[in-house]
């Protein structure tokens, strides 16, 4: 499984990087993008079976960033699940990228490595 995770907070990319390093079975690879611009150049050069997409980036906040995201992911033929990690309980905001297509959305501070190996589970069915 190959794994793009974006966010600009290192702390919290290596937190999902260690939930992730805990599935049982087969090793995943992980890219990393601390920026939304970095990680749409990563998307434009490689094939990711999952996102992993913080909502409050230095470029982009909020909906939007799906939106770019998604935009990118249109524009390259790709059809790649989105999951929003993110430090914003807003559930409109959550709702409103729910509209727009992604897989889920975890809070940061609440999830675990369970929470997220379902997630990518079913995300990518």
């Amino acid at each position: 499984m190959k794994v793009l995770i974006i966010d600009d907070c290192k702390e919290d990319r290596d937190m999902a990087i260690n939930y992730i390093e805990q599935f049982p079975g087969k090793k995943a690879q992980i890219d990393t993008s601390d920026s939304l611009r970095n990680g749409l150049l990563k998307l434009k050069g490689s094939t990711y079976d999952v996102i992993l997409l913080d909502l409050t980036l230095p470029e982009s906040d909020g909906v939007d960033t799906v939106k770019n995201v998604i935009k990118q992911l249109k524009k390259d033929k790709k059809n790649i699940p989105i999951i929003v990690l993110t430090g914003t309980d807003d559930y409109s905001i959550g709702r409103k990228a729910w509209n727009l297509g992604i897989k889920d959305y975890l809070i940061k501070d609440e999830y675990d490595t369970k929470d997220i190996s379902r997630a990518i589970a079913f995300a990518t069915l």
